[in-house]
């Protein structure tokens, strides 16, 4: 957005926290941006504010934005078919349009009467418009993601490289290789790496996965990426203990990877927490690397999940769904 001359405020992305521990820790600083936001709110009073995932700030400055008449469209649903499933109710009262870029989740708002669209995926829009040169090579390359956020990276780099030991004992002449989203981070992951040939980039994720035969990678969006790039992968996924025995009981869903969430079913292995190990994890990497029927059955899978989500376009229909709002909204 910043690339197409939007006037940045605060890189919320840079500063992203997962969580519920993480969460109370970064109280002040959200507490903080929010009153900010909420006065630019009341000076500038935008034609539409449109609200983008992050529920726990999004959610309540949505109530105060639709007291002072403003209206929202709500762009990428928070996961209400995963815990605070209440909520859903609150954002119909609340948006005067929602966009959600996962095919199921248009039923879910159209059911209780709320105006919703499904977009599309803004992946795919990303990918066509990406060049993707073949910079990586070599008989066997092996992406080591473990997320973009600093605490991630702590908790999910170390065992990542447990197993890629593991796969380098297998495979020799094997590449690691860690795309990174900025320089800080890269400094973080070559510090960990800790005299493991482990090859860093700065961006770059979209060359990996096309050259990957297989990846470790965090839970979350890219997960997503790599079944668009028919990588075969494994999922990982850590946090603060607290904060897992809160989500243990907060959060009600099979499972925690887009890719199986979206095939209603397990494609890809998930390791989470204490099953995040490389006892657990580095007899399937092999199998998965090699060319096995667990490895085409992957594929399979994949390509199916690449099929669900349907072409490019995502982010002209949001556009053109948020301009109306806009437009509606200067009419009244």
């Amino acid at each position: 957005m910043a690339a197409a001359g939007m006037a940045l405020r605060y890189d919320l992305a840079g500063r992203a926290i997962m969580g519920f521990v993480e969460v109370v820790r970064s109280l002040r600083f959200i507490r903080r941006l929010f009153h900010e936001t909420v006065a630019r709110i009341e000076r500038n009073r935008p034609d539409c504010l449109v609200l983008i995932d992050y529920p726990g700030f999004n959610v309540e400055l949505a109530k105060r934005a639709h007291a002072l008449g403003i209206p929202i469209v709500y762009y990428i649903s928070p996961q209400v078919w995963a815990w605070k499933k209440r909520r859903i109710h609150t954002l119909a009262r609340l948006a005067d349009k929602m966009l959600v870029i996962l095919p199921f989740e248009e039923a879910l708002y159209r059911d209780i009467g709320v105006d919703c669209t499904y977009v599309g995926h803004p992946l795919l829009d990303q990918i066509a418009a990406t060049h993707i040169e073949g910079i990586f090579r070599g008989d066997i390359v092996i992406g080591i993601m473990p997320g973009s956020r600093e605490q991630e990276i702590a908790r999910l780099l170390a065992p990542m490289l447990d197993v890629a030991k593991g796969i380098r004992e297998r495979y020799p002449n094997a590449r690691f290789i860690t795309p990174c989203v900025n320089a800080e981070r890269e400094t973080q992951v070559r510090a960990l790496a800790n005299g493991f040939p482990l090859e860093t980039v700065v961006g770059k994720n979209y060359e990996l996965l096309a050259a990957a035969r297989f990846c470790l990678v965090a839970s979350g969006t890219a997960t997503l990426e790599a079944a668009l790039f028919g990588a075969p992968m494994a999922v990982m996924y850590r946090i603060a203990p607290m904060s897992y025995w809160l989500a243990r009981r907060l959060v009600k869903i099979e499972h925690i990877a887009l890719v199986n969430i979206l095939a209603k079913r397990r494609v890809v292995p998930e390791f989470i927490q204490h099953d995040a190990t490389t006892e657990k994890i580095l007899p399937v990497a092999l199998d998965l690397i090699a060319d096995t029927p667990t490895r085409a059955t992957m594929l399979d899978g994949l390509a199916a999940v690449r099929r669900l989500l349907g072409g490019p376009g995502a982010s002209q229909r949001a556009a053109e769904q948020v301009l109306a709002v806009a437009r509606r909204g200067k009419e009244i």
